[in-house]
């Protein structure tokens, strides 16, 4: 069974699809949005008779709503070498399923772009309504092992989203140069992006304290020996600690903080981000 998370959004949109988000477009008795004379809005059954017996020029007046209406929810996924580490695509699995069914559920549109160097055409799907979510695109994760050597392909993905203000879920292990990071987050300014982090303890935690460490860096293939000793280990720590705060910071500074995805992907926590926000 597919679990869900609850998305919230805290701006309107103009779509004018019916949803569950609020917008700015008019329509049924859902939100109340103003009062309006009756001759520009001819609705006879929305007439205010207090409103009316208090406007000052003895017109009858009517009140007006907002309809609540859909959105487009986009998954942009990091698939270069990095990615391979441990069980990183499972959990890009895991959480594409479940935000692909929670977007089903919700109503909206769902369009997923994985990138590499370039957008992977196997692994772009355009934004649509996919009825029951896409498992089989979870699936095909799940298997794919990943041998880009950087994700550059995502300053290409951004040219497919929806002109309009849309939810973004920007997912990646975020190992590449903040320069570019900062770059992709410009051209997504207009959009409400949440920043997806995954992270494994293997990558800094689980270190040896003392003996021969072989280091392998995914993304080239190029590897090094190490002699493992406390003090380096503790340097590595920290440094990868220091370089995962200024990624939070640089990621909040662009709206949304960052949701760590280690072990395994919890809906439950995703809807309770939200609602935190």
């Amino acid at each position: 069974m597919i679990e869900e998370f609850h998305y919230h959004i805290p701006w309107r949109t103009n779509n004018a699809h019916p949803g569950r988000h609020a917008s700015n477009q008019s329509g049924s008795e859902q939100e109340f949005h103003s009062h309006a004379p009756l001759m520009s809005r001819p609705e006879a059954r929305n007439i205010d008779v207090h409103a009316s017996l208090l406007d000052p020029f003895g017109q009858f007046v009517v009140r007006t709503y907002r309809q609540r209406s859909s959105i487009n929810v986009n998954l942009i996924a990091d698939l270069s070498a990095s990615m391979n580490f441990q069980n990183k695509m499972q959990l890009l699995g895991d959480f594409c399923e479940s935000l692909a069914f929670s977007a089903y559920r919700s109503g909206d549109h769902f369009g997923f772009f994985g990138c590499n160097e370039q957008l992977q055409e196997e692994f772009h799907y355009p934004n649509r309504w996919y009825k029951g979510g896409l498992p089989q695109l979870s699936a095909k994760l799940r298997s794919y092992h990943p041998d880009g050597h950087n994700c550059y392909g995502i300053q290409n993905s951004l040219e497919f989203l929806p002109r309009q203000r849309s939810l973004v879920f920007l997912v990646s292990d975020f190992h590449f140069p903040m320069a570019e990071l900062t770059d992709t987050l410009e051209k997504l300014i207009k959009h409400d992006v949440i920043p997806i982090v995954l992270r494994h303890p293997l990558e800094y935690q689980q270190l040896p304290e003392w003996g021969l460490f072989r280091y392998q860096d995914n993304e080239t293939g190029q590897s090094r020996h190490l002699f493992m000793r406390p003090t380096l280990k503790q340097n590595i720590i920290s440094q990868f600690e220091q370089k995962q705060q200024q990624l939070q910071h640089q990621l909040s500074q662009y709206g949304r903080r960052a949701f760590f995805i280690r072990d395994h992907f919890n809906p439950d926590q995703m809807t309770r981000y939200f609602y935190e926000q």
